[in-house]
């Protein structure tokens, strides 16, 4: 995966972190196109030959506050991990849309990073694929944990609901964004998206539909499925 060079990590640290939000100011309050290299330098007082030998490129640099978005939002959600086993997968899985409110607060500018890159399908490939497995791995586990405990269905393929839950959380937002670009409040940054009329009712809906498709449930009657249907014609 793409990385700062290691001319980079050899910097001051109070130099490496100016270079690193001033940044994320330039990502976070303009478009990936209008991102410019050269306001950059100027703003951080170095050379442009010098953030080539930094980065590759400005997708690099991209890439790099993407990742960065990423570890600290996991780190923050470790700080106070709740276990699947003993709370619940479906439980689980609304604390942690409880603690991205968390993530949104203490690291505003991060979020913008991630929102305009989502916003307009900008993020690298190389990233967005391998956040697409890393989040397919996650979801498997969870899945072997509800499993075990009979949080799901034990007939359940596990490999399809880690499809089903990654498709559907890492892919609300879709549903969510007309919402997030219609409020004044959000684009003005007074409010948290979580706070936008409406958002916080869409994960919870989106998690009772998850746990009644995937929950281990069994109801008075099942009508045979087709595959049972086709067999016994």
């Amino acid at each position: 995966m793409p990385v700062p060079k290691e001319t980079f990590f050899n910097l001051p640290e109070e130099k490496r972190e100016n270079i690193t939000n001033i940044a994320i100011d330039e990502f976070a309050n303009n478009d990936y196109a209008d991102v410019s290299i050269s306001r950059m330098v100027a703003r951080a007082g170095i050379a442009k030959g010098s953030f080539y030998q930094y980065f590759e490129g400005k997708e690099d640099l991209y890439s790099y506050l993407l990742d960065l978005a990423v570890q600290k939002k996991w780190e923050l959600l470790s700080l106070d991990h709740p276990d699947p086993q003993h709370m619940g997968v479906f439980r689980y899985l609304r604390w942690t849309a409880q603690a991205g409110v968390q993530f949104h607060l203490a690291y505003p500018e991060l979020v913008k990073v991630a929102y305009r890159g989502f916003l307009h399908n900008a993020f690298p490939q190389e990233f967005q694929s391998r956040v697409q497995q890393e989040s397919h791995k996650f979801y498997v586990h969870l899945v072997k944990i509800g499993k075990e405990q009979g949080d799901i269905s034990p007939d359940i393929d596990e490999d399809l609901a880690a499809f089903t839950f990654n498709m559907t959380l890492s892919n609300l937002g879709q549903y969510i964004l007309p919402r997030l670009t219609a409020n004044e409040d959000y684009q003005q940054g007074k409010i948290t998206f979580i706070e936008v009329p409406g958002v916080a009712r869409i994960f919870d809906q989106a998690i009772d539909i998850l746990e009644r498709g995937l929950g281990n449930w069994q109801p008075a009657q099942k009508e045979s499925s087709l595959e049972e249907q086709e067999v016994r014609a």
